[in-house]
């Protein structure tokens, strides 16, 4: 099982991939092991919190974290795109 120094640096390197990604205006929420090898994750963006399993393997390198993270906030850019959508329609 992840110990909590183990959260704390997979916390950091979601962290760092989604500011390298250009995407700091999502939030890193609560990070726990949901099984020995994949990590639950909740991320956020103003009011729409969006939770993912993320692969612990995905995030050992930098390239492939950045990738795992590009893939893990199209959830929470879709649902935030829809609320801007449904917005501008009662306008």
């Amino acid at each position: 099982m992840l110990k909590p120094k183990d959260l704390e640096k997979y916390r950091a390197a979601i962290e760092e991939a989604l500011v390298a990604l250009g995407r700091d205006d999502v939030g890193v929420g609560e990070v726990k092991a949901s099984s020995e090898n994949t990590l639950s994750v909740t991320l956020s963006r103003g009011t729409h919190n969006y939770a993912v399993d993320l692969p612990v393997e995905k995030l050992n390198d930098r390239g492939t974290a950045h990738a795992t993270m590009s893939a893990a906030i199209l959830g929470l850019s879709k649902d935030v795109a829809h609320e801007s959508m449904d917005k501008a329609q009662l306008r």
